[in-house]
């Protein structure tokens, strides 16, 4: 597995673990403690794509 591909896939899951948490915090509080999971969680899947499109290329 490329590095870059492992590093992708690796963000894609720290995303969704960002978001799941978030989401928790969501349901269980408000969503002033669920919103920073979920802007970590864009940033990287963001991150993520960028690294997947950069494995496809080199």
């Amino acid at each position: 597995m490329n590095t870059k591909r492992r590093a992708a896939t690796t963000l894609a899951l720290v995303g969704l673990v960002q978001a799941t948490i978030g989401t928790a915090f969501t349901v269980a509080e408000s969503k002033e403690f669920g919103a920073p999971f979920f802007w970590s969680a864009a940033i990287s899947f963001s991150c993520a794509w960028f690294a997947e499109r950069r494995s496809t290329t080199s």
